[in-house]
């Protein structure tokens, strides 16, 4: 990529045609990993689903007690360790998948990876889901969504976080 007299709108633009060509010259592999990772969060849902009562009993009081500990006025997130542990999982991950990727042998690996961190996401949000009322969970859904117009609105105005 060169910059020149361009300035930022056109290396935006620049960067923008490249990684539109790359997803061109790719589409069927984003095709094939994104439906590994729905038939991976559908297997999750079908698990939670299938699962016999006391497993749901389990994965409820497991869920209403992690809220109800959110809840505990004296439960404090610590968001610096938070991100450092998160980014250090993202990146073992990342390594994994750029290794394995390097390989003809790996890209199974990939597959799998890939299918089961939407195992992984179905799964979790199934057992949310199930063990919560229809009020929790609208609610609940209310609150995701409004953070995230936060957040997406937050990033085009200077607000201090």
């Amino acid at each position: 990529m060169r910059l020149d007299n361009k300035g930022k709108s056109g290396c935006v633009v620049e960067c923008r045609s490249v990684l539109l060509q790359h997803i061109h010259a790719n589409i069927k592999d984003y095709l094939v990993l994104s439906i590994l990772f729905i038939m991976g969060v559908m297997l999750g849902v079908v698990l939670i689903n299938n699962s016999n009562e006391e497993s749901q009993k389990e994965i409820s009081g497991y869920v209403n007690s992690f809220i109800d500990s959110i809840k505990d006025e004296k439960f404090e997130i610590d968001k610096t360790r938070l991100i450092k542990v998160s980014i250090a999982n993202n990146l073992k991950l990342v390594g994994i998948i750029w290794i394995a990727g390097t390989t003809v042998i790996g890209m199974p690996l990939i597959f799998i990876i890939i299918a089961y961190k939407g195992l992984c996401l179905g799964y979790t949000v199934s057992a949310i889901i199930s063990s919560l009322g229809i009020w929790k969970r609208s609610c609940i859904f209310i609150i995701i969504i409004a953070f995230t117009e936060y957040n997406n609105y937050s990033s085009y105005i200077n607000v201090k976080r």
